[in-house]
């Protein structure tokens, strides 16, 4: 089965940083069939990701967040339509965005909605605290459509995984719940990957600080066959 390692950089990669990361990254990177590798990089510089990262086996793009509403009148909004082409997978309902940004149940829904009609797949950011009322109010088509990821906040602050049977056992639960694939986020690095990605029920990995050297991050990917 093929295994999905997000990159999020957040807001941690500046735009004039990009470009050595990704020479970092392609000069250690070992593409194989087993793995895809998605990088979830800010608006700014998608489209220049885009044309580095053009003709490199098994990697692509993803937008760390997407607009609630289609185009139209939405000062700084970027609608899922205008992606379409550019990201193959935007991210919807990571806690910062939920914390920070006050992103509620419903926006997620919305923001969902807007990227399976514009034919991309959405990565939903779950806690297993609160994920009943979290799924609850996505459509069950839409979420068929989407994958779904499990960072806890512990993990997230301290940096340290989560228990290996607490991982497993959650992403059964919620793999029950959302009948779709599950991705483990939460002091992922290079050391522990090819570990946390094998273990039950986990069909990739969200990395966050633990992506932000691209040698790094490729040495990480490299080590999940």
């Amino acid at each position: 089965m093929e295994k999905i390692i997000v990159a999020n950089v957040k807001a941690a990669l500046a735009p004039d940083q990009v470009n050595n990361w990704l020479k970092s990254f392609q000069g250690l990177y070992a593409p194989s069939a087993s793995v895809k590798v998605v990088l979830a990089v800010p608006f700014l510089y998608m489209e220049q990701v885009a044309g580095k990262i053009a003709g490199i086996d098994q990697v692509t793009l993803a937008a760390q967040t997407v607009s609630p509403r289609p185009s139209g009148n939405y000062t700084g909004a970027t609608p899922a339509a205008w992606l379409k082409g550019l990201a193959d997978y935007v991210l919807v309902g990571h806690r910062e965005r939920r914390l920070y940004y006050h992103e509620d149940n419903q926006t997620v829904a919305a923001q969902v909605r807007e990227t399976v009609s514009a034919g991309i797949t959405p990565i939903i950011c779950l806690d297993r605290k609160n994920k009943g009322s979290q799924l609850a109010a996505i459509d069950t088509e839409d979420l068929e459509q989407s994958l779904v990821a499990y960072t806890p906040d512990d993990s997230v602050k301290l940096e340290i995984p989560a228990d290996n049977q607490e991982i497993s056992d959650t992403a059964a639960s919620f793999a029950s719940a959302a009948g779709v694939k599950v991705l483990y986020g939460g002091g992922v690095n290079k050391g522990n990957a090819a570990e946390l990605a094998g273990l039950a029920g986990i069909s990739g990995l969200m990395v966050g600080k633990g992506c932000l050297d691209g040698g790094e991050f490729a040495e990480l990917v490299n080590s999940v066959r």
